[in-house]
């Protein structure tokens, strides 16, 4: 048996990186998964190879209305509604100066304010169900500034508040509220040629010498949902190969390799 068996979740962003990896393993450990993204032809893909255990949703969580309505739907489809996972993200390289207006809103929009309005809508299913686990996907970029990305780092930082809001408010009823803050993480956009100068800065930093894998992250993502962590709740858990561990490291004083 898997630790999902009857488990019905809701994932977004859900059509690369770690939000695929983690609506693929959600699926591989027994739940029913919803697969949300703007990529529907990706989407369609993890689907079949799903097993028929996910489903593909092609949808824009900037688009509120849809996104209420899709968690909405899901839930009286299957009667339930055991997890969510935000997921969906953007990100930009805005110096503060130079930003205009419309960057700024796009990005909290599809961050944060996304975020709620699913766990918004996905909380009173989930309280009408007896509980659930909702689990945000934050970035270490909410603890240190990461530049020219304000509006990320906001976004980030404000997903952190949120989860703790969430928690402290929703926790009697059943209803326990997490983050991840992934470090560098290899998915599409981070290893994409346009990043590889910051990529290759930040390995050089990162105390285990490379980025993680978007499976490691949907690990963490899985335990925080899964009744394994069933009395965690408002926590962030910080993997990021013990970046923000230190203020400084210097790869010439690394010990040699065994």
């Amino acid at each position: 048996m898997g630790r999902f068996d009857t488990t019905v979740a809701f994932v977004t962003g859900a059509s690369t990186g770690i939000g695929r990896a983690t609506a693929a393993r959600l699926a591989a450990e027994g739940a029913t998964v919803v697969a949300a993204a703007r990529s529907l032809d990706r989407l369609e893909d993890l689907a079949a190879e799903s097993g028929g255990r996910i489903a593909a949703l092609g949808l824009d969580v900037r688009d509120s209305d849809a996104l209420r309505a899709a968690v909405r739907a899901s839930a009286a489809r299957h009667g339930r509604l055991d997890v969510l996972v935000n997921c969906a993200g953007v990100s930009r390289l805005d110096p503060i100066l130079e930003m205009d207006d419309q960057h700024w809103h796009d990005v909290l929009q599809t961050n944060l304010t996304a975020a709620f309005v699913a766990s918004q809508e996905a909380a009173r299913h989930m309280a009408a169900g007896g509980g659930g686990a909702i689990v945000n996907v934050a970035s270490i970029d909410a603890f240190a500034a990461d530049s020219p990305a304000v509006h990320y780092c906001v976004s980030k930082a404000g997903m952190v508040a949120m989860t703790r809001s969430f928690a402290h408010e929703l926790g009697g009823l059943g209803i326990r509220t997490n983050a991840v803050a992934p470090g560098l993480t290899a998915t599409p956009m981070t290893m994409d040629e346009s990043w590889e100068r910051v990529t290759r800065a930040y390995e050089s930093r990162i105390p285990m010498r490379r980025p993680a894998t978007p499976e490691e992250q949907a690990a963490v993502v899985c335990f925080l949902a899964s009744a394994d962590a069933s009395y965690v709740n408002g926590e962030t858990v910080i993997a990021d190969g013990g970046l923000l561990s230190g203020m400084w490291y210097d790869p010439a004083d690394a010990p040699a390799v065994r």
